[in-house]
């Protein structure tokens, strides 16, 4: 028990290292749902108007996650607002825990490995440092397979449908992509059990949200396709550089390091390159099992892990390098909700497996891999200046809340929900509900020429930073003040 509550103290250490250290505001997501909770604590209307977002029509986000937390007071929301996604984390870790525990008749050993994968995963450090609705609806996908399990492999009583129909309908109104992975896998289960039952709790969940919601679930499917057609239209240019691949202003073929989807060779090893980097002891995990298969004599509640893991890095790949399903968001995020079931797996196979130095071998690479791709994670967010604020920064948000009002537009695009939240100017941005026809023309790049966006949207400051304006687009601020704030730069249009 003192080395199972170790690894929960090494995964709050791990979590909290990248606040303590750099003592700043990260993440994008962060400052969006603090506007919306606090908007719809201050106005008690649902869903909440954030007229801040100037390419939004409606707030139809799933909105379980937002009015749960919204029952916090003001005064504990304010403080811990940073730490709510850290705490559903580790609840998910200690829910992991009793399962493996469970299923291993109380063997700490194995209780321990799955404890120190999952302190380690690096996509749960690095996602889980904003507040975001990601880790409850991830909660809950794992309580409804473990239900599942229970129900159809170990005899439960069929009274746990009743909890499995519930939570498969707190899922859709949690978190769109995890919506998408749990109906992934019911339609997976289905064609290898051939069961009906599993089809059959796709369009179960869709009821059970629809009531559970009182019909406002309906909005959020809504606005769900409306997200899904966007990126079918644009997903090769997620993470793009919206001048320098602009069919107004960028070069012809021209292809930022930094979007996603990178053609060619350099796309592949990208790809494989997060994948790897953001779980490492998943594919560690899968090198295990193909050299110990033979000898770990797998009983059915060990396949049926088995098929969950395999079916969420199946889903992985899927979204990662089949174009007609890159719309379903950037695929390794998904990897955030296999490290469940491979943290469970690594403790439940690793205690049945003989003392073999090679096992071993393999055990110690995975945790070291988690290990260094987590410094690497620190040692990015350090050198990072886009998603989070620095004294120059600061600058800008004070320049801003004191300037008078005016539509904001930021190029890099990772700062409209901030300057949204800490200045209280309207922004050329929205993508959060309803609407994305209305942000088309100027994310994820630029369709339009600046002096039309300025005529347009009436944009009357546009914050950027050194080296990202190209020659060509700066010709068009040559009229423009320009106040410098370090790296930063703000340009009055009028």
């Amino acid at each position: 028990m003192f080395f199972a509550i170790l690894t929960l103290i090494v995964a709050l250490v791990f979590r909290l290292l990248p606040l303590l250290l750099y003592k700043a505001d990260y993440g994008v997501d962060h400052w969006y749902w603090k506007a919306y909770i606090e908007t719809y604590k201050r106005d008690k209307q649902f869903p909440p108007v954030l007229p801040q977002y100037v390419l939004d029509e409606f707030q139809w986000y799933p909105p379980l996650f937002p009015l749960f937390i919204a029952l916090l007071p003001v005064k504990v929301f304010n403080v811990l607002s940073q730490w709510i996604a850290i705490g559903i984390d580790l609840l998910r870790m200690i829910f992991l825990l009793f399962v493996v525990a469970w299923l291993s008749q109380g063997n700490m050993q194995a209780v321990c490995i799955a404890g120190l994968i999952y302190a380690t995963t690096p996509i749960l450090i690095s996602y889980n440092i904003q507040l975001n609705p990601r880790g409850l609806g991830a909660l809950f996908l794992d309580l409804l397979i473990v239900l599942v399990m229970y129900w159809y492999l170990l005899g439960g009583t069929d009274y746990l449908l009743i909890p499995v129909i519930l939570l498969s309908g707190l899922i859709l109104i949690t978190h769109k992509m995890t919506t998408q992975i749990f109906w992934f896998l019911c339609l997976s289960t289905f064609i290898i059990t051939l069961d009906y039952k599993f089809l059959l709790l796709v369009p179960v969940s869709v009821i059970a949200a629809l009531l559970t919601s009182k019909g406002f679930y309906w909005k959020v499917l809504r606005a769900h396709w409306d997200i899904m057609t966007f990126w079918y239209r644009n997903w090769p240019w997620l993470q793009a550089h919206p001048i320098k691949e602009s069919p107004v202003y960028g070069g012809d073929g021209y292809e930022t390091p930094t979007t996603f989807h990178r053609k060619g060779w350099n796309g592949f090893v990208q790809h494989i390159r997060y994948m790897a980097g953001f779980n490492p002891a998943a594919w560690c995990l899968v090198v295990l099992l193909l050299l110990s298969f033979s000898v770990c004599n797998p009983d059915l509640t060990t396949k049926w892990i088995m098929g969950w893991m395999g079916i969420s890095l199946l889903f992985v790949f899927l979204t990662v390098f089949i174009p007609q399903l890159k719309c379903l968001g950037a695929g390794y995020l998904y990897l955030y909700n296999a490290t469940f079931p491979v943290a469970l797996l690594w403790g439940f196979v690793f205690n049945r497996l003989p003392n073999n130095l090679i096992f071993n071998i393999i055990l110690m690479i995975a945790l070291l891999a988690n290990v260094v791709a987590i410094v690497l994670f620190y040692r990015r967010l350090f050198n990072n200046k886009t998603q989070k604020i620095d004294a120059d920064f600061l600058e800008v948000i004070d320049f801003l809340t004191n300037a008078p009002m005016g539509t904001v537009m930021c190029l890099p695009p990772q700062w409209y929900d901030v300057i949204a939240y800490k200045t209280n100017q309207p922004v050329l941005y929205g993508g959060h509900g309803y609407g994305f026809k209305l942000l088309e023309p100027v994310f994820p790049r630029l369709l339009i020429p600046m002096n039309e966006i300025v005529k347009r949207y009436g944009v009357r400051y546009l914050v950027s930073m050194e080296g990202y304006l190209t020659e060509g687009f700066q010709l068009e601020l040559k009229d423009s003040k320009v106040f410098a704030f370090g790296i930063y730069s703000v340009y009055v249009l009028d």
